[in-house]
């Protein structure tokens, strides 16, 4: 099957992190495949290793990047004819409709802000079929009008993780061997509310290293925000790394105001590292023997949450491994890449193109 993905841009966001692993996989099962984005670094990994990749201006906003996308997958389908299309949320999906009439086409929604979905829903409906990251995404998208039966859930997953060196990773990163370090994984823009988890370091006695990985539009306003910590925060920028941070870490922390399903959860999980998170979106579904569930926009419960997993040290153990036994039956690669390959075959009416 020649099969092309288009996604806004290849970065380290979650997205792009299932983008990946399914392209890889296709790609070692025979089939060919292309995906259309922005660039970045994941996108560069991807040709090194095959996969045929077309450079599109889908990052920038607004509705003439759309058009301009449309027109560059219109021009690579002429010489490049494909029998599958996978969108990845809502402009790549316009614009891969606009630029590849007649080719079956998915879309996965990971997911919006709630005053997103009716419109969402309405330009969703030029997908064959769609898929939602969780059964929270699926059901507001249900409720905004998108006809149930186009709309399935698959819900995100991630590969087993690979044991890495506590001692050694926080070596590297210069950690303080014996010093408490919290671990934020999100792009630094306004859903993902790294403002309040200053706010609990800055409003609690918190005596732990907080470490920010990410990226974005608000970082330089979180710095100068937390300039009066003493040092009690850090800002890696963006990283690839995060496996080796994850082991270096005691606490995966995650304030935000929506997720669909967010993969650093995940890979915390996976990894075996405590979780606490806002109760929003998928991760609201999760049993808080889990992951240490916190309501969305309080830096106080946050800052609460952070240290009673902190000073708990065998409730966080019994968490951490009730959560990599949920990862490890429910959110794996393989089933999520079976599910994929099962959507696709009944797009296609069981035909491989």
């Amino acid at each position: 099957m020649r099969a092309l993905t288009v996604i806004a841009e290849m970065g380290s966001g979650g997205a792009e992190t299932v983008v990946a692993d399914l392209a890889v996989h296709r790609l070692e099962q025979g089939d060919d495949i292309g995906v259309a984005s922005s660039g970045g670094w994941r996108a560069d990994e991807l040709a090194r290793v095959g996969v045929h990749t077309v450079d599109v201006p889908l990052r920038a906003p607004g509705p003439v990047s759309v058009l301009r996308t449309a027109g560059r997958l219109r021009r690579e389908v002429a010489s490049r004819p494909v029998g599958l299309v996978h969108a990845h949320n809502v402009r790549a999906s316009v614009a891969a409709r606009l630029g590849t009439r007649g080719s079956p086409m998915v879309t996965t929604v990971h997911g919006l802000a709630d005053e997103d979905y009716p419109r969402a829903a309405r330009l969703l409906r030029r997908s064959d079929l769609v898929v939602a990251v969780s059964q929270d995404v699926a059901g507001r998208l249900s409720t905004a009008g998108l006809p149930e039966q186009r709309l399935r859930v698959i819900e995100n997953a991630v590969p087993t993780a690979d044991d890495v060196d506590r001692a050694a990773a926080r070596r590297d990163l210069g950690l303080d061997p014996t010093r408490p370090v919290v671990l934020c994984v999100a792009r630094l823009a306004p859903p993902k509310r790294v403002d309040l988890l200053l706010d609990a370091w800055s409003g609690t006695a918190i005596d732990a290293l907080l470490l920010v990985a990410g990226d974005g539009p608000d970082r330089s306003a979180l710095e100068r925000r937390a300039a009066g910590l003493d040092g009690r925060a850090r800002f890696l920028g963006d990283r690839r790394d995060v496996r080796r941070l994850l082991a270096a870490a005691d606490v995966l922390v995650l304030p935000s105001d929506r997720e669909g399903l967010p993969m650093t959860v995940l890979e915390a999980m996976a990894a075996g590292v405590p979780v606490v998170a806002s109760a929003v979106g998928g991760l609201a579904s999760f049993d808080p023997e889990t992951i240490a569930l916190v309501p969305p926009g309080s830096a106080s419960a946050l800052g609460d949450a952070v240290q009673r997993v902190l000073a708990e040290p065998g409730r966080s153990r019994g968490m951490a491994e009730a959560a990599h036994e949920v990862v490890r039956r429910r959110y794996s690669s393989s089933g999520m890449r079976s599910a994929y390959e099962n959507l696709y075959e009944e797009l296609l009416g069981g035909r491989k193109s």
